[in-house]
């Protein structure tokens, strides 16, 4: 009961950062602001939304087939079904709480599949780190060629904000007084209580250390590493070109290019990985990235970013309630 207490109040906290993120993004919008952004969204040629979702819904499937690869090193050859399905289980738990997708997706193989949930998680583990690393790839990549943009857009909207709050704080007695107290106050509580945990403290890192492992030698062990690499890179233009054909829905948007979708690609996933399914911060990041760095109308820009977010919720909460009412029909044989 306590579990679950703890994770209702996760979700009810991450829900609240992104209700607070659109009540900031829309508090200040004028009867007129309204107007235009509702006048946009029936403008729209929804046409290049339904193609920005098919190729959504591509970037899914290649993922699976992508952790298919990496899973058959540990001994097993799970159906591709299963493994998309997995794939969307874990994306719809991801909406109501961060990293429960991760845990989904390896219950739903070690139930239908019979693969070992420690050795199912290690291979996403490692999958997840391959994509940060990725994720970096294309940044600096993306920053090479758009510099003067990509740099005026995190100064202003990251770096001199941040900056600006830490200096305000420090130079704010109470805050230092605060800060230092706590501080202490966790240094007290580690001398305290560091012999009765430190069993357990030493258990979670040496089994998260040998999941990392396990999914680490999946990685090299993999038979096809061209094909592995293959579909990386497929799932990461199709992540951009999703964003790409959404640009079409709007005349404003549809001059923009594959830099301006890799630009919105790095600054919402970054809005995704901090919020669940990225509420609010996704739409912030994306509004700021047109309006900041690519010159769009805040009405287009704010319309757009909705668009998109509502179309990929709309598309994952589907493939995902049905692969929910699929995996025991397909899969009769197993209890």
């Amino acid at each position: 009961m306590k579990k679950q207490g703890l994770n209702v109040l996760k979700f009810l906290f991450f829900l609240g950062i992104g209700i607070l993120l659109v009540w900031l993004a829309v508090r200040n919008l004028t009867e007129k602001d309204k107007a235009s952004i509702a006048d946009a969204f029936t403008q729209a040629d929804y046409f290049w939304i339904f193609v920005s979702m098919f190729l959504s819904g591509l970037s899914h499937l290649v993922r699976a087939m992508r952790w298919r690869i990496l899973i058959q090193p540990l001994g097993f050859n799970p159906k591709l079904s299963n493994t998309f399905f997995a794939v969307m289980v874990g994306y719809l738990a991801n909406f109501a709480l961060p990293r429960l997708g991760e845990v989904s997706r390896c219950g739903v193989l070690t139930k239908y599949e019979k693969i070992p949930f420690t050795e199912a998680f290690g291979t996403v583990i490692a999958e997840r780190a391959i994509d940060m690393i990725c994720l970096i790839i294309v940044f600096f990549t993306a920053l090479i060629f758009q510099f003067d943009r990509l740099w005026t857009l995190t100064n202003e909207k990251i770096l001199n904000p941040l900056s600006a709050k830490f200096s305000s704080l420090m130079q704010n007695n109470l805050f230092v007084a605060a800060f230092a107290l706590i501080i202490t106050a966790i240094m007290i509580l580690f001398f305290i209580f560091r012999k009765k945990g430190k069993g357990l403290f030493y258990k979670k890192i040496k089994d998260a250390a040998l999941g990392f492992w396990e999914g680490l030698k999946s990685v090299k062990n993999i038979k096809r590493p061209y094909l592995f690499i293959f579909h990386t890179v497929l799932i990461w233009f199709l992540y951009i070109a999703l964003l790409y054909a959404g640009f079409f829905c709007f005349k404003e948007t549809s001059t923009l290019g594959f830099g301006a979708a890799t630009a919105i690609m790095i600054f919402g996933s970054l809005g995704i990985i901090f919020v669940p399914g990225g509420t609010g911060a996704y739409q912030a990041l994306v509004t700021e990235t047109l309006t900041t760095a690519f010159k769009i109308s805040f009405t287009f820009a704010f319309a757009f970013s909705w668009l998109i977010w509502t179309s990929q919720f709309i598309l994952i909460l589907l493939l995902g309630v049905i692969s929910l009412i699929l995996l025991p029909v397909l899969n009769k044989e197993s209890k």
